[in-house]
């Protein structure tokens, strides 16, 4: 198994994404990025076609691809570069890698604390409040600092 990416890993990614979040706030155009390019291009399809190296149709089809979401990562390429465009491929976190690491975490924290608390109250045992918030606390902290941060299925990020 690889070790975890550390901190300072952390804080590295963190600063090539952060010019990426703005972007990443904005939906793609309705038909897609390569049509509305082609279009505001003024590039027909058959242009496009031939510059890709394609059937009219197999462009038209990267075009609905793109759309219904199911398009290869190469044929993005290919059609970056026909229009003469860079195809920018990142993944822009919500939030910072630290707060994802943290709210998952802490859910699975509260997860896991979840069915000790129900043991405990069935018994009349149950901690207050504070005490459960701390221990769910200690016990984030405990998960952040191992390997299972990310073994279960994540609690709803």
């Amino acid at each position: 198994m690889r070790p975890s990416i550390s901190a300072a890993g952390r804080r590295a990614l963190e600063q090539r994404v952060a010019p990426l979040r703005q972007a990443a706030d904005h939906a793609p155009p309705v038909g897609g990025w390569i049509r509305a390019t082609r279009e505001a291009l003024g590039m027909s399809a058959t242009q496009f076609a031939a510059r890709c190296g394609v059937s009219r149709q197999a462009a038209q089809q990267s075009e609905q691809t793109e759309v219904n979401g199911s398009i290869r990562l190469a044929t993005l390429q290919r059609s970056a570069e026909a229009l003469g465009c860079k195809l920018v491929y990142a993944f822009v976190p919500d939030g910072s890698l630290d707060d994802l690491m943290r709210r998952q975490a802490r859910a699975l924290a509260s997860s896991e604390l979840a069915a000790v608390d129900q043991t405990m109250l069935l018994e009349d045992q149950r901690v207050d409040d504070d005490v459960a918030r701390r221990r769910a606390g200690e016990r984030a902290d405990e998960l952040l600092a191992s390997r299972r941060l990310w073994d279960s299925l994540p609690p709803a990020l």
